[in-house]
């Protein structure tokens, strides 16, 4: 599952395996009584203890009977550990929760929420939390409450240079003929930089790149992803040539084919593309605070969708939970834990770790932080990612494997090695061969 690869490449320091970072004292406790000391033990692969430190401590400031030890894990590591800890029930109380197959596979060992939250909440709880993310979560769980949802994201946005846009008098482009306009007058200005890049020698990008595309014109990815609809179809196939117009027209050039994650992100952070394509958790870009706290040294970031490809296309993104959390159910300490999920998804702790630009919240009224961005490009393109993720066409809802497998495809489209037609044959018999 390609959750995030969001591992982003400037922004998130990789964590090693099983490290244990101690937020608060190290007591431990057997019970969430008013009075007694408690030590959670929560176990995730995203957040990072960085990322979600400033939270924990305001949560610990709040309830100071309640303290938190945090475990962080790489996310394929963390993939292979849990459900055996949880089997063997190892002294876990808050579990992160990976959307898709691996919350399916942890479902027996979250505990029901729909109890819990009333507790420590209040009856009306719901009335504080995204329907949606309520709605995608509980698809995940056997139509049960058994995970919030701590960050949403969607892909693939394009995140813009302001001023190498505006000193060449441009606008944002939205359709295909205006993206060609803005790159013509670009390429004039700076012919050795990029109009626009993305890691096009990652698969999995590619993969991304064109369901973007594909879902401009509609929810056909949750037909083929939920309702058995076919790859091999008329909408898949303007998909992949859709995507490559945007070659066709310069606005990507073929040597974006030989950037990774990090030459790409690179490229951008130096100046030398116009627009980068990511998905939404690259979305601290937008801020000169965190732009600073990573050392990339560039005045002023907007956000923006793809272009669309064809007429009558929409700008949109796929777009799904990115992460949850939740109550382990054989913990002693679950009205405590609730507590800590309450706080980080629906309550004051949402906001604080919101200001990590990581994805947008399952808060209703979560309102960003605006002292983090110095211009009106930049908290308009805050703004144009939340409404890009709330009104994304489909769901980003990604099968493990498969994923690498279609962007290859996409691949050798884009190279000349393979039409459109016979790779769409190879990908609707792979597709059906039982693998997935």
């Amino acid at each position: 599952m390609k959750i995030k690869k969001a591992c982003a490449v400037l922004l998130v320091a990789a964590m090693s395996l099983g490290t244990l970072v101690g937020c608060g004292n190290s007591k431990s406790g057997n019970s969430s009584k008013e009075g007694d000391q408690v030590t959670l033990n929560y176990w995730t692969w995203f957040p990072s203890t960085d990322q979600l430190e400033e939270t924990i401590e305001a949560f610990e400031k709040e309830n100071p009977n309640i303290k938190i030890n945090m475990t962080v894990m790489e996310s394929k590591a963390f993939q292979e550990k849990v459900p055996l800890a949880l089997s063997t029930e190892e002294d876990i109380d808050v579990i992160g929760v990976q959307p898709s197959a691996f919350a399916e596979e942890i479902q027996d060992y979250l505990a029901d929420l729909d109890e819990l939250m009333p507790e420590v909440v209040g009856e009306n709880w719901k009335d504080s939390y995204s329907e949606k993310c309520l709605e995608q979560g509980n698809k995940l769980t056997g139509d049960q409450t058994k995970m919030l949802v701590l960050t949403n994201s969607g892909s693939m946005i394009g995140f813009y240079n302001v001023d190498l846009l505006n000193e060449i008098g441009a606008s944002v482009p939205t359709t295909l003929a205006e993206y060609k306009e803005v790159a013509d007058k670009f390429l004039e200005k700076y012919p050795d930089k990029y109009v626009s890049v993305f890691a096009g020698k990652d698969a999995w990008v590619v993969d991304e790149m064109m369901l973007t595309v594909l879902g401009q014109q509609g929810d056909y990815y949750n037909k083929w992803r939920y309702e058995g609809a076919p790859v091999d179809s008329k909408e898949f196939k303007q998909a992949f040539e859709g995507l490559n117009k945007y070659f066709e027209e310069g606005i990507f050039s073929k040597d974006v084919m030989d950037l990774d994650y990090a030459s790409a992100t690179e490229t951008f952070a130096s100046g030398n593309a116009l627009v980068y394509y990511m998905g939404s958790w690259e979305a601290p870009l937008l801020s000169n605070v965190l732009r600073e706290k990573n050392g990339i040294d560039l005045n002023n970031v907007g956000a923006m969708a793809l272009p669309v490809a064809d007429e009558g296309g929409k700008l949109t993104v796929r777009s799904y939970i990115d992460s949850g959390i939740g109550v382990v159910d054989y913990s002693e300490k679950k009205e405590a834990a609730a507590k800590f999920v309450a706080y980080l998804t629906m309550q004051d702790g949402a906001d604080i770790f919101g200001k990590q630009l990581t994805g947008t919240s399952a808060k209703k009224d979560f309102q960003v932080d605006e002292s983090l961005f110095n211009s009106q490009e930049s908290k308009e393109g805050w703004d144009t990612i939340c409404d890009l993720i709330e009104t994304g066409t489909a769901d980003r809802n990604n099968v493990s494997g498969y994923s690498d497998i279609e962007g290859a495809a996409v691949q050798s489209v884009i190279n000349g090695s393979k039409t459109v037609d016979k790779v769409l044959t190879e990908l609707q018999k792979e597709w059906t061969s039982g693998k997935y």
